[in-house]
């Protein structure tokens, strides 16, 4: 069985396409600590590696899917107390991204589990401003991004990383003025999913040869503008 870790509030389209290419949904529901509008996105509550990073607070409030998660991936959970809350950058903690031996962050504001497990397993730190990390990238391969943020592209391109560079906006997010790329996106190793219709970015074209390029062909799961629902996550 394969499986995608998602917003609980994705769009009920969004959930069927993945339904009916096999994959079983395990939404996550929100957390109080967080702003609404962001409060159930997995890149703002969990961090995956080869182990699963998340608050003990809201492990209390989503054990049961937590544990299923764990349970399914054989990747085993570890806690955090630090302070979370939905001011920014205390709300960071998690949304950071592994790509191959990097992970990309706000290294100020990065949970101490991602910055340790880096120092464990001699992975670097790439220290960026955008502390919504793991938002702003779509993770095609460990070695392709797409992102709008410039400061991600200056420092990905520095490393060899290849990297399409996107308009900003054009992605919805309730509550804010835009969303973000990453937040719309996932990859299973096989295709680059989007949530919404691509044809309706003034880039989608572009994304999509990007992603063809790098042998991750997207797939649009919905018919309408992008839709930022917090990355979507495979296991």
């Amino acid at each position: 069985m394969k499986y995608t870790i998602i917003d609980k509030r994705m769009p009920n389209e969004c959930k069927n396409v993945l339904n009916k290419r096999g994959f079983k949904t395990l939404e996550l529901p929100p957390f109080s600590a967080l702003s609404e509008s962001v409060s159930s996105h997995p890149d703002m509550l969990i961090f995956l590696g080869d182990k699963i990073f998340c608050h003990i607070d809201y492990y209390k409030a989503a054990k049961d899917v937590l544990d299923i998660i764990s349970d399914v991936s054989g990747m085993e959970i570890f806690f955090s107390s630090e302070n979370i809350n939905e001011k920014y950058p205390s709300d960071i903690l998690f949304n950071a991204v592994k790509l191959g031996n990097y992970i990309f962050g706000r290294t100020d504001s990065m949970s101490e589990l991602i910055k340790n497990y880096a120092d464990q397993n001699k992975i670097t730190l790439v220290n960026v401003r955008q502390g919504y990390t793991k938002c702003s990238v779509c993770k095609v391969t460990d070695n392709a991004i797409i992102t709008a943020d410039e400061g991600i592209f200056k420092a990905a391109k520095k490393l060899g990383i290849d990297v399409l560079k996107i308009s900003q906006g054009d992605i919805t997010l309730d509550g804010c003025d835009y969303g973000f790329i990453g937040g719309a996106s996932g990859s299973d190793g096989i295709n680059t999913y989007f949530c919404g219709n691509l044809d309706l970015h003034p880039d989608g074209d572009a994304i999509k040869n990007f992603c063809s390029t790098h042998g991750r062909p997207a797939i649009s799961l919905g018919k309408d503008r992008l839709y930022d629902v917090g990355t979507i996550f495979f296991i």
